[in-house]
């Protein structure tokens, strides 16, 4: 693997019974490159993403992450190794007030355990502090002070997302992977998601699905392209979509 590949799946197949979501699939992304992944329903885009982050348990194939074989690693030891994601529906613990949100996303890097916590020892502190400033750059990134103390349950969709978002950036992933991030959004909203993506991921490797080609296709550094579980074109944006077989997967028709 090069040195500077964060992601690389090869051959990926996941099977559901008689159903095959992703079958063969090979993708790189390297340090840096954001790769935009399209197709129309049922292509095994999102599949694809739970097979990378260790949700749907793969048939065959393997899934490295900056070079470690995490094939068979449970989700949260892929996380440990920098692999942030996520989901259609900006999921996120409802009860929770967003300042919660954005505390409790880093208490898996806190050095002191719950007795430090109890006792208020130096450590503990020392970790509070130090979550604080970090939420503090995160807002920096992404302006969701004003609702701080709103339960997640009681936010609009775009904040929602935008509160994902912000949790993503605390984790500061090494590879980072956006499942229709613009899902729900109003068009102004939309309009601004690429910007706050961009700031948000740093120097992540980032794979982002996404049905809303204009929005994915303006940013991106490449396109990959499937349908029916496999990859059938990935390159330039532009080639991409001009692509007949890509063309044909989406009009239903055979391109001319």
């Amino acid at each position: 693997m090069a040195a500077d590949v964060a992601l690389e799946v090869r051959g990926a197949r996941v099977r559901f019974g008689a159903v095959v979501p992703c079958d063969g699939v090979d993708i790189t992304v390297h340090a840096g490159e954001i790769v935009g992944i399209i197709g129309p329903n049922g292509a095994g885009k999102s599949t694809l993403l739970d097979a990378v982050s260790g949700f749907a348990p793969m048939e065959a194939g393997t899934i490295a992450i900056s070079g470690v074989d995490v094939t068979r690693a449970l989700p949260y030891r892929r996380a440990r190794l920098g692999l942030a994601r996520s989901f259609q529906d900006a999921r996120g613990f409802a009860n929770m007030t967003v300042r919660e949100a954005l505390l409790g996303s880093l208490h898996g890097s806190f050095r002191g355990g719950l007795l430090a916590e109890g006792i208020g020892a130096g450590v503990a502190r020392d970790d509070e502090h130090a979550a604080l400033d970090a939420v503090e750059d995160a807002l920096a990134l992404v302006d969701v002070r004003r609702y701080l103390d709103t339960r997640i349950a009681e936010l609009s969709v775009g904040t929602a997302r935008a509160v994902e978002l912000a949790v993503l950036s605390l984790r500061r992933p090494t590879v980072l992977l956006l499942d229709e991030p613009a899902s729900g959004l109003q068009q102004s909203e939309v309009e601004a998601l690429a910007g706050v993506i961009q700031r948000i991921r740093g120097d992540a490797a980032t794979l982002i699905v996404e049905h809303d080609v204009p929005f994915v296709r303006s940013f991106v550094d490449r396109l990959v392209a499937m349908d029916l579980g496999r990859v059938i074109a990935q390159g330039d944006p532009a080639a991409v979509l001009d692509h007949p077989a890509v063309i044909e997967s989406y009009l239903g028709v055979p391109a001319r």
